[in-house]
């Protein structure tokens, strides 16, 4: 994508980005379109639907990210891709969210904060003993498969839980709910895929753009190469917030945060024998202090 683009004419870059963004904006629609579908056959509230399945589907430019970088020994690369997208997850993009209408904050909201908080502790945890005696801390192999363990677990109480509490029956039950919903289960997977490779194709020519109009590559690697990946949940949670479906923005923000952690992360360190190293990052004042 990147190498066609950068071949392209202006006037093709341009099309790209434009058509990109038309396409990114669709399949945003119909993916909480789906997602909103899919909670009312299920029986289930649309945070959870946005917690899990949407998640997943929006969470796979990270961890295509991740798991090339450690593939090809880059661990730290892959563990600063997915703390960077809840670092974005949680602060520009639930915020752009907000902009656009409502996001409640309900008690399944709260339960799903304390998963994620849960979540966190298992990322740090585990680098405590090799943080002893050690500038850099270290997630072990082991850990990430513990990790991956973890998804079925957490998809599974995440369901059963919602299924318990949830009082709202669907009054419209289809002839064959189990057909229904596996189609629309496979129509979300496609749509957050196309909402994955027409923000590729956006943040490609964006940065191509950018670059032609003599913006420092430095700018544009800490700008928008670092949005790139997050600009699935912020297409959907902008759709959902639109829409009236705040619940389902709030549970794909939080449910992506969750994923990032055990499944971006536990699949990088799994695929790295010798487990993700935590470099120790010296801040620029401490050597200004040790200078003078």
């Amino acid at each position: 994508m990147w190498q066609f683009i950068g071949k392209s004419n202006l006037i093709v870059v341009l099309i790209v980005f434009s058509v990109s963004l038309y396409i990114l904006s669709k399949a945003a629609d119909y993916l909480v379109d789906n997602a909103v579908k899919l909670s009312k056959i299920w029986g289930l509230s649309a945070i959870i639907i946005g917690a899990t399945i949407v998640s997943f589907g929006t969470t796979l430019p990270e961890l295509s990210a991740s798991v090339i970088s450690a593939l090809a020994g880059h661990g730290g690369f892959a563990l600063g891709n997915a703390v960077g997208s809840c670092i974005t997850n949680t602060s520009f993009i639930l915020g752009m969210g907000a902009l656009f209408g409502e996001i409640p904050v309900d008690k399944k909201s709260s339960q799903k904060l304390s998963m994620l908080i849960a979540a966190a502790l298992l990322l740090i945890l585990p680098t405590i003993p090799y943080k002893i005696g050690n500038q850099n801390g270290l997630i072990p192999q082991i850990m990430g498969i513990v990790f991956l363990l973890l998804i079925p677990v957490y998809t599974y109480y995440s369901i059963h839980q919602d299924r318990k509490t949830n009082s709202i029956q669907n009054s419209e039950e289809p002839d064959n709910p189990k057909g229904i919903a596996f189609a629309i289960v496979v129509k979300i997977f496609l749509f957050a895929f196309i909402t994955a490779i027409s923000a590729s194709a956006l943040v490609a020519s964006a940065e191509d753009l950018a670059a032609r109009i003599g913006i420092p590559d430095v700018i544009i690697s800490s700008t928008l190469v670092a949005f790139g990946t997050s600009v699935p949940e912020l297409s959907t949670c902008i759709a959902a917030v639109k829409n009236k479906y705040g619940g389902l923005a709030l549970g794909n923000i939080l449910g992506a945060n969750i994923l990032n952690i055990i499944l971006v992360t536990g699949a990088s360190a799994a695929l790295t024998p010798n487990g993700i190293i935590i470099t120790h990052i010296i801040p620029s004042w401490h050597y200004r202090v040790n200078s003078k």
